[in-house]
């Protein structure tokens, strides 16, 4: 069980930065998102929020699985 929490902490973490990154290299010299079109920004940045809402979970339910399996097992 420790090593499915410790794999979910770290998936976690890997999706919450690749999000902030992709989010990052998008911006131009005044720090402004830069998009393509409406349809292409309003779909990236909705997958991108739900992918960075499902890494914030893995990354609290991994840290939190692994605190309260410390004590038990080996």
């Amino acid at each position: 069980m420790k090593t499915v929490s410790i794999l979910m902490f770290v998936l976690g973490c890997i999706g919450a930065y690749w999000m902030n990154s992709r989010a990052f290299n998008r911006r131009n010299i005044a720090g402004v998102e830069e998009f393509k079109n409406y349809a292409s920004s309003v779909l990236i940045r909705t997958i991108e929020k739900i992918v960075s809402i499902g890494s914030w979970l893995f990354i609290i339910a991994g840290a939190t699985a692994f605190l309260m399996n410390l004590g038990y097992g080996k």
